[in-house]
Parts: C-alpha cells; structure tokens; sequence
C-alpha cells in the first residue's frame, strides 16, 4: 500500500472524519483480521503442538502478547502508518503458509473441518480488506490528518516564539 503523490491543496474540504466506507472498511478488517488471527494461531498450535500440551498460562501469555502487539499496529494504522499495513500483510501471509500444511493433513483432525474452512474464508476477506481501496482510503485520510495537525502545531510554535520575541517574556 503506498500513499498517492497526488497533492491536496490548502482549499480542499477536509471533514473531521474519513469517509464512512473507508471506516466501515477499516472495521471490518479489524474484524476479520481478530477472527482469523485467533483461528489461525489455535489451529496451527493444536496441529503443531497440541493445545493440552502447551499449558494454560503459556497459552494465555502467547495470546496477551499477540493481542498486545496487534493493538499496537492497529494503533499505528490509525495514525497512518502504511508500514504496518504491510507489515501486517506478511504477517497474515506467512501465517496462512505456517497453516497451509495442517490443511492437507486435516483428515487426522476431522473434527475441525469447518473451522479450517472459517480460518482461510475469514484470512481471505481480512488481506481482501487491506487491499482494498476505501483501507488505503482511511490510512492516507489518517495520515494527512496527522500531518495537518503537526502543521497546525509548528505554525503555533512559531508564532508563540514570535510573540515572546517581540513583547518578551511577560506571561
């Protein structure tokens, strides 16, 4: 995902929010990256190591720090980080690689067909929404947001210190 070289001019109307599909984009992706996220991550443990023998707080742990770490590039999503959106991209994909063997292997696992069939739906519609046009709509929105406030700030800046330099410091 890469941010338009086109520029926006000083008189474009910008709202205080994003446009409601890039939100509703943005929602549903969260949505569904959770979903698939905790799909993929119990269905590649169980295959691999077997839920009862990890243990109940390494288990907890490995979920809190995953929960942690995926608040963090949401975050950083809503401040118009086109990195984390990549990042979280390779991340979704090499999560889908790590499960791919466990889906030729389901037969031993019978029982968890239709959440194998869930996991890969809801990872598809997940990388579906972060490519898709109204996501990259939000983060660019996002991201001049924040470039507009930093504007905002330093032309304050600036004027405080003008204004300390020409009364000087009498507040």
């Amino acid at each position: 995902m890469k941010r338009q070289t086109k520029k926006k001019s000083d008189d474009d109307i910008v709202g205080l929010f994003p446009p409601m599909k890039s939100i509703a984009a943005f929602l549903a992706a969260t949505l569904f990256m959770i979903i698939s996220m905790s799909l993929l991550n119990f269905l590649i443990l169980e295959f691999y190591f077997g839920i009862a023998g990890i243990g109940s707080k390494l288990l907890f742990l490995y979920f809190a720090a995953l929960v942690i770490i995926f608040s963090g590039f949401n975050y950083a999503i809503v401040r118009g980080s086109f990195f984390a959106v990549k990042a979280l991209k390779w991340y979704f994909c090499i999560l889908f690689i790590i499960f791919l063997p466990t889906v030729f292997l389901i037969a031993e696992q019978a029982t968890f067909i239709y959440a194998y069939l869930l996991a890969v739906i809801v990872l598809f519609m997940s990388l579906y929404l972060l490519q898709s046009k109204y996501y990259q709509i939000f983060v660019e929105y996002q991201f001049d947001a924040l470039e507009d406030i930093k504007e905002v700030r330093a032309e304050i800046a600036a004027e405080v210190a003008a204004d300390k330099a020409k009364h000087g410091n009498k507040f």
